[in-house]
């Protein structure tokens, strides 16, 4: 999200320093979502700023309940621990699915990584983050251009 107010995003329209300050520290996926689309785009700062704040303090209300709650689980109860890594593979695996007529991201990522390694063993963090995004900004281009699959 960091350069968000470059694509319209709701960070040109807050008004006053400290608003802008906390607009940007409580800018999440959702607020962003929910601010930059439809009528939103006509929202007054004051109302983006409690925008961001009600879902701040909903954001953070749940995950207090979601620890409360979770502490009084019992330990013998196992396989809970797995539940967010078993969502985010069954979401990863959609991903792939809508996607197959692409290269694999995590593919793009490895041969990003094993070229760095062989060209700038030293550099290899920042060489591999450099191939990698040059790789998905290809890929998103070459995306754009084809014709839609249905």
């Amino acid at each position: 999200m960091g350069f968000e107010a470059l694509d319209g995003g709701p960070l040109h329209r807050v008004e006053g320093r400290l608003a802008k300050l906390y607009s940007t520290f409580a800018l999440s996926d959702e607020a962003y979502a929910m601010t930059t689309g439809g009528q939103a785009r006509t929202w007054s700062s004051t109302r983006i700023v409690s925008f961001q704040a009600f879902n701040h303090a909903y954001c953070v209300a749940g995950a207090l309940i979601g620890a409360l709650v979770g502490s009084l689980i019992p330990p013998r109860i196992t396989g809970l621990d797995f539940a967010m890594t078993a969502l985010l593979v069954v979401l990863a695996l959609d991903a792939i699915r809508d996607r197959r007529h692409d290269l694999p991201t995590p593919l793009l990522a490895l041969l990003a990584a094993l070229i760095a390694r062989l060209i700038t063993p030293g550099q290899m963090l920042l060489t591999a983050f450099g191939l990698f995004t040059a790789a998905l900004l290809v890929r998103h281009r070459s995306a754009r251009r084809e014709p839609a699959r249905a």
